[in-house]
C-alpha cells in the first residue's frame, strides 16, 4: 500500500474489537483513541457522535496515511423493509444539522438515505437530549456519526465509504432505553438498574437490545472482513 493504510472507524471500541480479533489486529492507540493495527489496517473508535467523531476522525487522519476510510458500527432503520442484521450501504448520507449532503465513494443505487442525527433517535418521537428534527424525506436509517467522519475525510481528499448493520428497528427503541447512553457510547448501569426496578419489562428490552446489537456488529464486521480481503485478492466481496 505504500505507506498508506485503509482505515476503518467507529464510534466505540464494541464496534471494532470483533474486526481486530478477525483481522489479528494488535491494540495500540491512535492519538489517544482506542485502536488496532498492522501494517495494512488501522482500526480506530472515534466517540460517539457527530462532534466527537468528526473531531476523532480529524485527529486520526493527521496521524494517519489513510489510502481510504471504511465507516463502520451500527444503525437504526426506519424503512419497514429493514430487519435486524441488514447492512446499511447508502446512496447518500445527510448531515441532520446541517443538511449538507455527501455521497460515497461506492454509493449503493438502491442503498437509501443514512441521516446522521445529533442525539439518539426514536422513531415518532423526536431526539434523545435535543431539539426536535425533520429527517430528510426517504431516511432508510439513522445513526450519529457518519456525516462527520465524511466530513473529515472529504476535507483531506480521502475517499470514504459506508458498511453498517441494523441494531434496531423502527418504534422498538423507547424513551428510556434511548436515554441510557452515555457519550462514550456505554450505558448508564445505575440508570439502567433503576429503570428495571422500576419497570421490569424494560430489562427485556435491554436484553434484546443488546442480543440484537452484537448481531449488527457481526455482520457488519463480517462485511469489511469480506471487503478488505477481496481488496488484497483481487477479488470481489463475498455476498
Amino acid at each position: 500500500m505504500s505507506g498508506h493504510a485503509v482505515v476503518v472507524l467507529g464510534a466505540t471500541p464494541r464496534e471494532l474489537r470483533p474486526l481486530a480479533r478477525a483481522l489479528r489486529l494488535r491494540p495500540e492507540p491512535v492519538e489517544d483513541l482506542p485502536a488496532w493495527r498492522d501494517d495494512r489496517v488501522v482500526a480506530v473508535a472515534v466517540g460517539v457522535g457527530p462532534a466527537r467523531a468528526g473531531a476523532g476522525a480529524a485527529r486520526v487522519l493527521d496521524a494517519v496515511a489513510a489510502q481510504r476510510v471504511v465507516i463502520t458500527g451500527v444503525a437504526g432503520a426506519l424503512d419497514d423493509s429493514l430487519e435486524v442484521g441488514d447492512l446499511v450501504r447508502p446512496f447518500i448520507v445527510v448531515d441532520v444539522r446541517s443538511g449538507v449532503v455527501r455521497t460515497p465513494s461506492t454509493p449503493a443505487p438502491d442503498g437509501g438515505v443514512l441521516a446522521t442525527v445529533e442525539w439518539v433517535h426514536v422513531s415518532g418521537k423526536g431526539p434523545i437530549g435535543g431539539r426536535d428534527v425533520r429527517l430528510p424525506a426517504g431516511t432508510t436509517a439513522v445513526d450519529m456519526e457518519t456525516a462527520a467522519i465524511a466530513a473529515a475525510c472529504e476535507a483531506k481528499g480521502i475517499p470514504w465509504d459506508v458498511v453498517r448493520a441494523v441494531s434496531d428497528l423502527a418504534g422498538t427503541l423507547t424513551q428510556e432505553v434511548a436515554s441510557l447512553l452515555r457519550p462514550d457510547g456505554r450505558a448508564d448501569i445505575f440508570k439502567a438498574a433503576h429503570l428495571v426496578l422500576r419497570d421490569p419489562r424494560t430489562l427485556r428490552r435491554l436484553v434484546r437490545l443488546g442480543l440484537d446489537s452484537a448481531r449488527a456488529v457481526r455482520v457488519a464486521t463480517g462485511a469489511v472482513v469480506s471487503e478488505l480481503t477481496a481488496a488484497d485478492t483481487g477479488r470481489p466481496p463475498a455476498g
